[in-house]
């Protein structure tokens, strides 16, 4: 077996650390790869991570890329001449990567609510769009002329809607951001900030609600109500191993200053904070499949201010909020907010690598060129050494088919660990 400092140093040198050495390991950062936008969808299930994200730069239709885990679906529905026709209401929800329909049969009555928003607004508020997504389950929001925003929670794979959760409207209706947890039993309904700051400024419920996805006669009822006033600007993230019960909330305003937080939301307690003598103002957050790492990716500073920075990414550990490392991105000299580079940080399907964009050399203001890859410290404890070598040869859709308990194989596709 050798002695521990020699294990060590072979862990160390396949990036495998344990969590006192993560701070001081610089080789495990290393970046490890890189490859052009154009090709890197293919190169992407090669490093483990999903290959059927939309890169593309067309995502004005969408504004909420994060939601969606960066999948790209259209809505598109049509209304029959006669009811004897068809009896009911339509809706064709597509991802265009991945060639498939879904058909939602809703009732006739939508065929007269749906609330048509004028452009330019229009543009970006559609009467029927996609605005959240989570293995298999995505959120629909639909417009009504009647003063309601409903939001229908739907079971792609049998195609029909398993609850609705509505929202009053006292002025304009506007884009949301939907989050679904990771065990999709709830979601987040907050404000898009670029929609409302754009075309609705002090006509929306600046607040974030916990809608639970089970309710009687098909109701989803709001379970909580968090952060009223100041929830526009906040970027959220589940941590995976706690079903709803913890959420990362990037762009938390403390001392005047942005910064991380994670937050309890069945107890509503802050459980920690990031030093703000960071810059910390982000545009994305998220947790590594095992809920070890954050990463963020920060925009750069205001040029009219008199600062210019370019992006970089902060890794956090989960523990402490503290910064375990500082990745600089490469010829990005921002991060248009509806550039492909809002998709990024990307963590692989097992956390091992880390995905973070570049662009290209003597460019200003423009969008992702390609994309690096970098590698991931791996904490030394053998359950999760064994959950890495074993998903090294089997993907999550094969660990179902394991012969194994629901317990053990729940663990290996990363699932919730705690109630």
């Amino acid at each position: 077996m050798g002695s521990a400092n020699s294990r060590r140093a072979i862990a160390g040198a396949e990036g495998l650390t344990t969590q006192a050495q993560i701070p001081r390991d610089a080789s495990a950062w290393e970046q490890i790869y890189s490859e052009t936008l154009s090709t890197w969808k293919y190169s992407a299930v090669l490093w483990g991570f999903e290959p059927r994200i939309d890169y593309t730069n067309n995502v004005k239709a969408r504004l909420q890329p994060w939601c969606c885990g960066g999948r790209y679906f259209s809505v598109r529905y049509d209304s029959p001449k006669e009811v004897i026709e068809r009896p009911y209401f339509l809706i064709t929800i597509t991802e265009t990567c991945f060639r498939q329909d879904t058909y939602i049969r809703l009732p006739c009555a939508y065929q007269s609510r749906l609330h048509v928003e004028p452009d330019p607004s229009g543009h970006y508020l559609k009467p029927v769009q996609v605005v959240g997504y989570r293995e298999g389950i995505a959120v629909l929001q639909v417009n009504a002329n009647d003063g309601k925003m409903e939001f229908l929670v739907v079971h792609m794979k049998t195609a029909t809607v398993i609850g609705m959760h509505k929202i009053e409207v006292t002025g304009k209706h506007y884009l949301c951001d939907t989050l679904i947890s990771p065990d999709l039993a709830s979601f987040i309904i907050k404000p898009n900030a670029m929609y409302v700051l754009n075309f609705c400024r002090g006509e929306y419920q600046n607040v974030i609600k916990l809608v639970s996805c089970k309710g009687e006669n098909g109701h989803c009822p709001v379970t909580k109500k968090l952060f009223d006033g100041i929830a526009v600007r906040l970027f959220v993230a589940f941590d995976p191993r706690y079903q709803w019960r913890r959420i990362a909330i990037g762009n938390y305003l403390r001392g005047g200053r942005d910064a991380v937080c994670l937050y309890d939301t069945d107890t509503e307690v802050i459980i920690v904070e990031s030093d703000t003598s960071h810059y910390q103002t982000t545009h994305n957050i998220v947790y590594s499949p095992d809920g070890t790492y954050l990463a963020s990716l920060i925009l750069g500073r205001s040029v009219k201010d008199g600062l210019f920075n370019f992006p970089r990414v902060l890794v956090y550990s989960t523990t402490d909020l503290s910064i375990l490392h500082v990745i600089r991105t490469t010829f990005l000299a921002e991060v248009p907010t509806l550039s492909p580079s809002a998709l990024f940080p990307l963590f692989s399907e097992t956390g091992t690598h880390l995905a973070i964009a570049y662009g290209e050399q003597g460019t200003f203001y423009q969008q992702v060129a390609g994309v690096h890859v970098y590698k991931m410290p791996v904490l030394l404890d053998l359950q999760s050494l064994c959950r890495l070598t074993i998903r090294d040869f089997f993907d999550s859709q094969d660990v179902e088919r394991l012969p194994l308990p629901t317990k053990l194989k729940s663990y290996l596709r990363f699932q919730p660990s705690y109630g």
